[in-house]
């Protein structure tokens, strides 16, 4: 078994069968002590940072660092597998096997007779195959298949993706423009206040009303914002070594020459020297 998984194999088929074996000998008595102690939990924390290096890696366009991190995510969600088979939970091939029907079954325009063209008439096949094929019945709560657990930026997109689906959404880009634009005159009126608490709670209806432009213009807000955090953080960097060059420091004190490394290093990304 050592030897066999040690040898690379052609095609997906295989590729997938040697991670499976690989890691059951690392969770076995004789493998890993820390891969044994590895549960649900962990293992799905860690698939979730990985997740998000597979982000930063897409974002960057790193295909070296895509291919890596994408291997990452699939360490975790084998892992998860093994795990729910050693428990009796339910056998790996059962879950694949499920995720492929679920497929089959809700894309009847495309294993079945029906036929759509655009991307928009996909959503209510889905919804009537859950309701009449899967005999799926709406839970007590509207809210109760938006986990939890999601970060509070993916929660609020989720809420929002989940009222559309009803019909309850802007007509319009224009209503969405101008409901940020309220939510902001709010947020400085609670400011003005001097209401801490109203302020937080005027800045929330800032932040769910941007989330609801960037799902209303179709970007990701997570990947949106993801891709803001990493252009600040690459300037603040070659911001950084501008002023080591002049020999000054990231202070207070330095704050004007700071402001013109940041404008040089913008106009460098623009090409203008």
């Amino acid at each position: 078994m050592y030897d066999e998984v040690r040898s690379r194999r052609e095609g997906l088929d295989g590729s997938l069968m040697r991670l499976y074996q690989t890691m059951k000998i690392l969770r076995s008595p004789s493998g890993c002590p820390w891969d044994r102690i590895q549960t649900e939990k962990s293992a799905t924390e860690s698939m979730l940072d990985e997740s998000y290096e597979y982000l930063d890696a897409v974002l960057d366009k790193d295909v070296d660092h895509m291919k890596e991190e994408i291997g990452d995510v699939l360490i975790n969600l084998m892992m998860n597998l093994i795990i729910a088979e050693e428990s009796g939970t339910f056998p790996p091939a059962d879950a694949v096997n499920d995720a492929s029907d679920k497929l089959i079954r809700r894309h009847p325009h495309v294993f079945g007779e029906k036929h759509v063209e655009k991307a928009e008439d996909v959503l209510p096949i889905w919804e009537s195959v859950k309701k009449n094929v899967e005999g799926r019945v709406s839970e007590d709560a509207f809210f109760s298949s938006v986990p939890k657990s999601l970060p509070p930026l993916e929660e609020s997109y989720e809420v929002q993706k989940k009222m559309r689906k009803v019909g309850f959404d802007w007509s319009d880009a224009e209503g969405v423009f101008d409901k940020v634009s309220e939510e902001l005159d709010e947020v400085r009126d609670a400011y003005d206040s001097r209401d801490m608490d109203h302020v937080e709670e005027e800045i929330g209806d800032l932040l769910f009303s941007v989330v609801n432009l960037s799902r209303f213009l179709k970007i990701r807000p997570e990947s949106a914002l993801k891709r803001s955090n990493s252009k600040v953080r690459k300037r603040f960097e070659r911001l950084s070594g501008l002023m080591k060059e002049k020999g000054l420091e990231l202070s207070k004190e330095n704050v004007d020459e700071m402001e013109e490394c940041w404008e040089c290093v913008k106009r460098e990304e623009r090409g203008q020297g």
